[in-house]
């Protein structure tokens, strides 16, 4: 079991399968001006599948929390994005992201107090 980051044409994606270190573990990051650029006139963000690591029954659901975050030109630092009704994420989320401002740049991942058990796949698509 790893972690890893899946990169393609249309999408960012991520695996998390064990506790990331102290970094966290993140997607690849995302320019939503550049996909705009491109042609790309939507971009969404989801949490595709979540299932139990290998050594775990198959009964047992992920406990892993993915955090969404953007920075702005400027931003020393990445800032949470928090849904207006302070939800957290949850596997079958899919939202869009319709910001393009110049300059934006998202990114998601599992911090490394966000993991406890399990596996989850998140990331874009446009």
């Amino acid at each position: 079991m790893a972690n890893e980051r899946y990169s393609g044409k249309y999408y960012e994606y991520a695996l998390v399968e064990v506790a990331p270190d102290s970094d966290g573990f993140w997607t690849n990051e995302v320019i939503p001006r550049e996909l705009l650029q491109e042609g790309y006139t939507k971009l969404y963000f989801s949490i595709r599948e979540a299932y139990p690591s290998v050594s775990e029954v198959a009964s047992v659901s992920s406990d892993v929390e993915v955090s969404l975050q953007f920075k702005c030109e400027g931003d020393s630092d990445w800032t949470d994005y928090v849904p207006l009704d302070g939800s957290t994420f949850t596997v079958g989320n899919r939202i869009l992201i319709d910001d393009f401002a110049r300059g934006l740049v998202w990114r998601a991942g599992v911090k490394s107090d966000g993991y406890v058990s399990g596996s989850v796949i998140f990331g874009f698509d446009w």
